[in-house]
């Protein structure tokens, strides 16, 4: 439990960092150094382990999509959208992730369909996600809703990544990690010097700590953590990891960059809990149904 706590907090702490180096670094190019710094240490680290990148062309068109979802798409919307929104609203908009999930297994999964608890639990998190977004203006604050969109954008290509990553039973996941942030890394890059011509780019040394920071902890440590984790305590126990990150990514916002949390945002917060506990309730029974 104290290792799922640490990498939450890892993860949690990544909208704080992003916030810092956003302010020098474009979101282009903040993803593109994350990624690519993350894909070397990864690939060091398989290399001393006697494993190397897939060389069949086969596997790397599963691969590519699989990183563009996973690494490159979501690293660069959520930097796009922290231009605009608190690290906090971010955090908070992330915690819906498992509620999109079950949406998108229900319609593309033949063994994962909505049950009445399940759909229950689902319209009480997206209650929950309506309440954050505050669309009536009750809490006093504004929120931008296209970093809003930019953010739940970025969710969806978290999950569906989960669902091209089991497409590809070649790799193990050390090598698919290392391979997808190399794919992610392939797409960013060029994009990156085309369009925000990063050699330009005046970075403080504040944005500079935070962008090694979310490279070097934030993604090639986290990502060998999350490997750990899974194997060694297994898939449905490593799923509460969501929660721990809303909550530190939340705590970290408020407490050290000051930003707001309304009674509105924590109402809205505790319903989206409310709605993944519930919706697991639904999976758990929906397993120990007898067939």
């Amino acid at each position: 439990m104290a290792l799922l706590l640490f990498l939450g907090t890892i993860w949690g702490s990544s909208f704080l960092t992003i916030k810092i180096a956003i302010v020098d670094i474009p979101p282009l190019t903040l993803a593109a150094g994350r990624v690519g710094l993350a894909a070397l240490v990864l690939y060091i680290y398989i290399r001393l382990r006697g494993r190397n990148l897939p060389r069949d062309w086969r596997i790397w068109r599963k691969v590519l999509p699989a990183g563009l979802l996973n690494s490159a798409a979501p690293f660069f919307l959520i930097g796009w959208a922290e231009q605009y929104v608190d690290s906090t609203m971010a955090a908070l908009m992330m915690a819906a992730g498992p509620l999109w999930a079950l949406l998108l297994s229900h319609y593309f999964s033949v063994d994962d369909r909505l049950t009445t608890l399940k759909f229950v639990g689902v319209g009480l998190g997206f209650v929950g996600v309506v309440i954050v977004i505050d669309p009536t203006g009750a809490s006093g604050q504004s929120v931008d809703l296209l970093g809003i969109a930019a953010l739940v954008l970025a969710n969806l290509c978290y999950v569906s990544s989960g669902v091209l990553a089991r497409r590809v039973p070649e790799l193990s996941p050390d090598r698919f990690g290392a391979a997808s942030m190399f794919a992610g890394a392939l797409v960013l890059l060029p994009v990156s010097l085309i369009i925000e011509q990063p050699w330009n780019l005046q970075v403080s040394a504040a944005s500079f700590q935070a962008f090694l920071y979310l490279a070097l902890v934030g993604t090639a440590f986290a990502t060998l953590m999350r490997f750990h984790l899974i194997f060694t305590v297994g898939v449905t126990f490593f799923s509460q990891v969501a929660n721990i990150i809303t909550i530190t990514g939340v705590l970290f916002g408020v407490v050290l960059l000051g930003e707001p949390m309304t009674v509105v945002m924590a109402g809205g917060m505790a319903m989206i809990l409310v709605g993944i506990y519930v919706t697991r309730l639904g999976q758990q029974k929906a397993v120990e149904k007898p067939r």
